[in-house]
């Protein structure tokens, strides 16, 4: 092995990991012959000498070719979707045709430039594209096609504080109220439990993302894919979480029709998941009608979590209560939300908006609406809810929250004992029940022989 003069050029002789003697003219340059031939070397000791019979002929195209294949059998169908569109209009048309090992920081950095002069994309696209290159090359090198990745100090555009859309309490009550009967319940559990679309589309009795009404939790075990019309895993591992379930949305699901037909909480007109497209058309026609501002259903994740705010809790309570990955990140994303809202500690965060209870606010509404419409949505019968206010278990529920047994209608208060103060672990999970004397707060009710009998049921 060695440095050989060939002409005005220099040539290095090495051996490959097959014992065969190699040669590679590498230019006028006697210092970037040592250099080159330095790198041969740690190649082949470092078994990645593969790297030096397609490094000259592996476009880029290929390579994303065979990523393609490699790679997005991994993630779910919405991300691999995202993928191929990133790749096809941006990423190949600009990188398509270079040799994967001459891609340059430099290059990628004219194409930012010339993307954000152009106004062509915006900074999350251009972020998002940046980071799929980055997670290609990442897998080149451990294909062993790069030694590194060339893109390490390529920085993500930061990208500006944009406020986020939320409702007031008094904008959740005057939608939900004047909401489609159909439609409410699917609204209210989006507001009140804080599950994006795919959860609550999701949603059984039994086996995925089913309400525990014994543990007044609600369970989030996977999600409905619109796209792909698949049902898949949750968008993170931290997804898959239990969502405490307020009075609210525990008398409304309880007063579903589908509850005793068994299969999906909501389902659609065929029995399948109800369409995303006829949600969204009731959706602005409501917003249209009442006069709120105008949001995404997506975006009562981020009026969810502003009620948890409001209500006191604290960050690690909200994060494990949104399926965020870390209170970090809750904090990032809603911090200015807890300096910027007043705190009414509450118990159950649609006190905040229904302080006379769900079931007391909607008769209210529905009192003076043309003769003849009920309580109940379409979906339910109203024999159902009439069987309902029979039943003495459906007003005695486990506090998921506080951890005592609560009135689950919640329209009128109870005589209870002085309230026992906050623990450390409620401090800790911002669970400690308020202890604020107001007629709608809930409180452990005096337990007699008759709510003995029932909790041995």
């Amino acid at each position: 092995m060695g440095i050989v003069r060939r002409g005005s050029k220099w040539a290095i002789r090495y051996y490959g990991p097959d014992g065969r003697q190699r040669w590679e003219t590498i230019g006028p340059n006697k210092k970037e012959a040592e250099t080159v031939l330095a790198q041969r070397i740690y190649e082949v000791r470092s078994d990645k000498f593969p790297i030096l019979q397609r490094r000259k002929r592996l476009l880029f195209r290929g390579f994303a070719e065979e990523w393609q294949e490699k790679h997005l059998v991994r993630v779910r169908v919405s991300t691999s979707k995202l993928y191929k569109r990133l790749l096809r209009y941006h990423l190949l048309p600009a990188f398509g045709d270079r040799p994967l090992a001459a891609l340059r920081p430099l290059d990628v950095q004219a194409y930012i430039a010339q993307q954000i002069q152009s106004g062509a994309l915006a900074p999350k696209t251009v972020n998002n594209i940046l980071a799929l290159l980055k997670q290609m090359l990442k897998c080149a090198v451990d294909w062993g096609y790069l030694t590194a990745v060339p893109l390490a100090g390529v920085k993500k555009l930061r990208r500006p504080k944009r406020d986020l859309p939320l409702w007031s309490p008094t904008e959740i009550r005057r939608f939900l109220l004047e909401a489609p009967e159909e439609w409410r319940t699917v609204w209210l559990v989006g507001i009140f439990a804080g599950l994006r679309p795919g959860e609550t589309q999701a949603m059984s009795w039994e086996g995925q993302n089913w309400p525990d009404f014994a543990g007044n939790k609600i369970r989030i075990t996977c999600a409905y894919e619109a796209e792909s019309k698949v049902l898949g895993p949750t968008k993170t591992d931290r997804s898959v979480r239990l969502v405490d379930m307020v009075p609210a949305v525990r008398q409304a699901l309880l007063a579903l029709s589908s509850r005793t037909a068994g299969g999906l909480v909501f389902p659609g007109a065929d029995g399948g998941m109800f369409s995303r497209s006829n949600m969204k058309r009731a959706w602005h026609r409501t917003i249209k009608a009442t006069g709120v501002r105008r949001i995404r259903p997506y975006d009562l994740r981020h009026t969810f979590a502003s009620l948890l705010i409001t209500a006191g809790k604290n960050p690690l309570y909200i994060a494990r209560q949104m399926g965020h990955y870390s209170a970090g990140f809750t904090l990032d994303t809603y911090g200015h939300l807890m300096e910027a809202l007043s705190k009414h500690q509450v118990e159950w965060i649609d006190e905040l908006v229904f302080p006379e209870g769900w079931e007391a606010a909607l008769k209210l509404h529905l009192d003076g609406a043309p003769e003849g419409a009920s309580g109940c949505s379409p979906v339910q019968s109203t024999g159902a809810a009439d069987s309902l206010e029979n039943k003495d278990e459906s007003n005695l529920v486990q506090s998921g929250a506080a951890g005592g047994m609560v009135g689950a209608r919640g329209l009128e208060p109870r005589t209870s004992p002085p309230a026992a103060a906050p623990t450390e672990e409620d401090d800790l999970l911002g669970t400690a029940s308020d202890t604020k004397d107001s007629p709608h707060a809930f409180r452990p009710p005096v337990r007699t022989t008759q709510d003995t009998s029932l909790r041995s049921r």
